[in-house]
């Protein structure tokens, strides 16, 4: 398993006990690496495909670490709040990995879903902590949603942030997500990781 996230480099940052929430957990690749690495961290998981979800339920089932650690939420996580949120999925049972609330996001994504949605303001209202560790998003282009229509009081309350961000047009992109982190008092830095996506972490500065 790939560590794309160089936990190895967040070992260092982070506290002995983080917590963290996890936007686009896929089936828990993330969450896996980083209990490997830091056996007390507390994730809360947010994935809306279902064939991911009971990836991560089977791995729980399992994974004593994981299931006393990892709290599933099978949710869209949105930006502004409503009930549903439509999303764009590959047509497959086997294999949901790439599903956006965009609908040009990707040609192969022919499938339209309804997914339960809960917005971030309502996630941060429900966690007794004053301060998030680690915020990490692999959502498919609703990184902007999720991230500029939060109010800005409630975002600051997240003190490290791994964000897959994509290049979707002149509105949004890496330069505009870049920008608004730090006017929100963040350090940001980027990678590419192809010619529209790039892995970027902001830290409070």
């Amino acid at each position: 398993m790939a560590d794309v996230y160089n936990i190895g480099a967040l070992m260092r940052v982070l506290p002995d006990d983080p917590l963290v929430i996890d936007i686009g957990a896929n089936a828990g690749f993330f969450d896996i690496l980083l209990l490997s690495k830091i056996k007390n961290a507390q994730i809360y998981a947010y994935e809306p495909l279902n064939s991911n979800i009971e990836r991560m339920r089977s791995i729980a089932s399992s994974n004593r670490r994981f299931d006393k650690s990892v709290t599933i939420n099978p949710f869209a996580v949105t930006g502004v709040s409503r009930e549903m949120l439509r999303l764009y999925a590959q047509d497959t049972e086997d294999n949901q990995v790439v599903a956006s609330s965009l609908k040009g996001f990707n040609t192969d994504n022919t499938k339209e879903l309804w997914i339960p949605a809960i917005s971030f303001s309502e996630i941060m209202a429900n966690i007794p902590r004053a301060k998030i560790d680690l915020l990490k998003m692999d959502c498919e282009g609703s990184e902007y949603d999720i991230v500029l229509n939060t109010p800005a009081d409630v975002m600051r309350r997240v003190e490290r942030m791994l964000i897959e961000v994509h290049d979707i047009d002149s509105q949004f992109n890496i330069d505009t997500m870049s920008r608004y982190l730090g006017e929100l008092g963040y350090g940001v830095s980027y990678t590419s990781i192809n010619g529209f996506c790039y892995a970027l972490e902001a830290c409070k500065k």
